[in-house]
């Protein structure tokens, strides 16, 4: 009886360390909007090439990390999926059926809420080969606030299904962004973009 009253605890434990290992802060709890920024890598100043916004989703839990989806709210259709396990985010999106990116940032933790990050954007186009990249950057990540997220009553308690869709939903509404040339931007770290306001 002792020894399977010492295992029940054992196990508690454990189940109790892997619930208090979810990251916190994170990027939605304590504000899900940010932006991210984009720094060329082939540029030995690291030249800026272009500042987004960004709403992450309410998340699962999935072991240690938290997912859950993300959209953009400047640059028309882009979306993608978060991962957050301890100070590192993965994220991964799209913008068309082939552009691509993905995202590799640690969140500084000198600050209590881990206002800000930084790491590596990679964003690409699907060919027959190897891919067209079109950009290998540095890229700077920061809390902004909260996001405003209408059509669902209670997004907290909303489905994974009813957030992709919303996502799809939201950012299918965000006007085209334009390059200087008054074209359309090709990517969202697409460097001839008109910058965003207070983003120069």
């Amino acid at each position: 009886m002792r020894i399977k009253i010492v295992v029940l605890v054992i196990i508690l434990g454990i189940v109790a360390q892997v619930s208090n290992a979810q990251p916190k802060p994170n990027v939605y709890d304590t504000g899900n909007q940010w932006t991210i920024t984009a720094y060329d890598d082939t540029s030995a100043a690291h030249t800026r090439w272009a500042t987004q916004t960004l709403c992450f989703m309410p998340y699962v839990a999935v072991g240690t990390s938290i997912q859950g989806v993300w959209y953009s709210t400047s640059f028309a259709n882009w979306r993608g999926r978060y991962d957050q396990e301890g100070d590192r985010i993965l994220m991964h999106g799209e913008w068309t059926p082939t552009g691509h990116d993905g995202m590799v940032i640690e969140l500084f933790s000198g600050t209590p809420e881990a206002n800000e990050g930084a790491g590596q954007w990679t964003e690409w186009f699907e060919n027959t080969s190897y891919g067209s990249t079109v950009g290998f950057l540095n890229t700077r990540l920061r809390r902004t606030g909260k996001c405003v997220m209408p059509g669902i009553s209670d997004v907290a308690k909303a489905s994974r299904a009813e957030l992709e869709k919303l996502a799809v939903e939201l950012s299918s509404k965000v006007k085209p962004r334009m390059r200087r040339d008054g074209k359309p931007a090709q990517s969202p770290t697409d460097p001839e973009q008109v910058p965003l306001e207070g983003h120069q």
